[in-house]
């Protein structure tokens, strides 16, 4: 129950923290020494009885998030926020101190309550609590602030169109390398070239022409390997260590195939039609023979360790095979020998449609694939045999993450776009005409 009161020598025998019960006792301190906050009710989403969206309450205690006490600035909050969704309108207190203590509202400053454990108090509003000291001499004042995230932990928030100094580039190729990412592509005069910034932050750097890689015959596929760049042109493997002096590596390569992650080994498929990989650029190794439906020239590939083993890897590779409308998806584990392509599944709406530029991504520990045409994120939970629309897809809630949707301007057949991810949660994505995006699921972003 709230009280009002006024701060009257009447009063001032009154001490919390009840150091002493001779209320005889007076001191000219006055401090907020322990401070927690009760219950309250945390809304959130969840797939009810008939299988669609619904919000439900959960009970939580705000012993889960200590309040730190900041005597020299004379703050109270909570370093940790509340969940998204938390209602503190309404939540009651556990306060301890030297003094007598009260609240009260910055917008209604007039009025002063006097404290009571069982008050409920509104912490949407700016709060400031105040410690009388038992002898009146002294009135110290506390801002009271109890933080919750402003944003859904599963959502994912984008930052653009951001268009200063990126160029317009087609045929665009994006990596990360060393934190730092390089987009090349042909720009507007034909010629090969590149684009790059500090993924911390800064301008692009508008378009640099390559040296040594010509645009005759160039694939406009770039990739990382060993902190090298490698693409092809005309038939030979070219290689750069900072990505704009470019020099041949090795005759006969028919296609690279794109790796989204650096695990140190190049793959390729030679002019004589052989899956063939190297580690060093100089010892090549025939794999196999390209394989029926393989997609030799434009397979994108991404590569990560096993969950229930580390010491193993498993890479699952992926592109157009046949001029079908659906994805030929390829998987090896790093002790194969050979490629084994993944049976598509019987239902058509999981298989994995064809698009131009498809980028893998390996995000919030599934598999996810985007592209011009696909119209949205495809997540895949069972190493790419099945690929669910993010933003459409209901079923088992738990699993799939519909909260994975590109930017509107993205979806379409109108625009063309690649993908790649940063160290520190984050995907970039780059148009063909000359906008970048970038953004993270919340609870993934790392400091």
């Amino acid at each position: 129950m709230r009280s009002r009161f006024i701060f009257l020598l009447a009063f001032l025998p009154l001490c919390v923290s009840c150091l002493k019960e001779d209320n005889s006792y007076k001191t000219p301190q006055a401090a907020i020494t322990s401070f927690t906050i009760g219950y309250y009710n945390v809304r959130v989403h969840d797939i009810n009885w008939y299988r669609r969206d619904t919000l439900v309450n959960i009970r939580e205690g705000g012993v889960m998030y200590p309040m730190t006490i900041d005597q020299v600035n004379n703050r109270i909050y909570n370093i940790d926020s509340l969940a998204y969704g938390s209602d503190i309108s309404g939540v009651t207190t556990s306060v301890y101190g030297l003094g007598t203590i009260g609240y009260s509202y910055d917008d209604d400053p007039g009025i002063t309550y006097l404290w009571n454990s069982a008050d409920s108090i509104d912490f949407t509003r700016k709060l400031t609590f105040s410690v009388v000291s038992t002898d009146g001499s002294y009135t110290r004042k506390y801002q009271v602030e109890v933080n919750v995230r402003k944003v859904f932990p599963d959502s994912l928030l984008w930052e653009g169109p951001d268009t200063a100094g990126f160029p317009v580039l087609s045929g665009i190729s994006p990596v990360i390398r060393d934190d730092t990412v390089f987009c090349f592509g042909l720009d507007t005069t034909g010629v090969p070239a590149v684009s790059f910034r500090p993924v911390s932050g800064g301008a692009w750097n508008g378009a640099h022409a390559l040296s040594g890689l010509a645009a005759d015959g160039w694939q406009h596929r770039v990739t990382v390997c060993g902190n090298k760049f490698y693409s092809v042109s005309g038939g030979t493997l070219y290689g750069s260590s900072d990505g704009l002096e470019w020099n041949s590596v090795r005759t006969g390569i028919k296609s690279v195939i794109v790796s989204c992650d650096d695990y140190g080994v190049l793959w390729a498929v030679s002019g004589d039609s052989n899956i063939v990989r190297s580690q060093d650029m100089e010892e090549w190794t025939t794999v196999q023979r390209v394989p029926e439906h393989f997609p030799d020239s434009a397979a994108s590939l991404f590569s990560y360790p096993l969950s229930t083993n580390t010491m193993l890897s498993r890479s699952v590779l992926a592109g157009p095979a046949d001029d079908t409308l659906y994805s030929s998806v390829w998987t090896m584990l790093s002790g194969d020998t050979v490629w084994t392509e993944i049976d598509a599944p019987a239902r058509i709406d999981l298989r994995l449609p064809v698009g131009r530029g498809l980028s893998f991504l390996r995000y919030d520990d599934a598999l996810f694939c985007v592209g011009q045409g696909l119209d949205g994120f495809r997540q895949s939970n069972d190493n790419g045999v099945t690929w669910y629309k993010c933003d459409s897809y209901a079923e088992d809630y738990s699993s799939w993450n519909k909260y994975m949707q590109l930017p509107s301007y993205l979806k379409g057949d109108d625009v063309v776009y690649a993908a790649v991810t940063d160290r520190k949660g984050y995907i970039w994505i780059m148009t063909e005409n000359g906008q970048v995006w970038h953004g993270a699921i919340n609870r993934l972003i790392k400091k």
